[in-house]
């Protein structure tokens, strides 16, 4: 065998060790951002579940019952709410070509405004509510009398590619999908009974 083949064997050996090189670490790359964005997901998520319990805190705080503090609860977390799945003439086709968005935020008023869960459930809905999250959780505020606090908790499903790899904590749901339990709580002062009073 002559020496130039032998050279151009050893060459073809490099460049395909340099590839093999470069995928790995390309791969190990896209695992971390993928991880990291999840993360950033997650805590994003957080937020709005804090933001959540505190329109369902504030609500119940004026008076409202828990109905409507849940129903509250819900259109607040409707960014970590998944798809629209009621209307659904709104996700197949975009309301007629308008805005989607401009025709959720219609559906809206009617939501809050639902007697009760069958009417809302026509008004509105998304992937997660009908999974039952997010969920409201009254609890006993730790400042006693004079106050409202609630917790909205869900589990959060992790979409990235490879978040399961790095989130080594979350559980399958019944579809595959690694998920992870987050909560958001707040506390309210309680001015109901300056507005449920009657007349003097």
């Amino acid at each position: 065998m002559s020496k130039s083949t032998n050279d151009a064997r050893r060459h073809g050996d490099r460049s395909g060790q340099a590839l093999l090189e470069t995928l790995i670490a390309a791969l190990a790359l896209l695992t971390l951002l993928s991880g990291l964005l999840q993360l950033a997901l997650l805590s994003g998520g957080r937020e709005v579940l804090r933001h959540a319990a505190a329109r369902a805190a504030r609500a119940k705080s004026v008076g409202f019952n828990d109905w409507m503090a849940q129903k509250a609860m819900r259109v607040a977390a409707i960014p970590v709410s998944g798809r629209m799945t009621v209307p659904g003439h709104a996700v197949d086709d975009g309301a007629g070509g308008g805005d989607p968005t401009d025709f959720e935020l219609s559906r809206i008023p009617g939501y809050l405004a639902a007697e009760n869960h069958s009417r809302a459930a026509y008004e509105l809905s998304y992937e997660e509510w009908e999974r039952g999250a997010p969920s409201l959780v009254g609890a006993a505020s730790p400042h006693g009398h004079g106050t409202v606090r609630f917790a909205a908790a869900m589990d959060y499903p992790l979409r990235m590619p490879f978040a399961g790899l790095l989130v080594p904590w979350a559980t399958p749901d019944d579809e595959g999908v690694p998920r992870v339990s987050i909560e958001g709580a707040a506390t309210a002062p309680d001015h109901s009974a300056l507005y449920l009073a009657g007349p003097d």
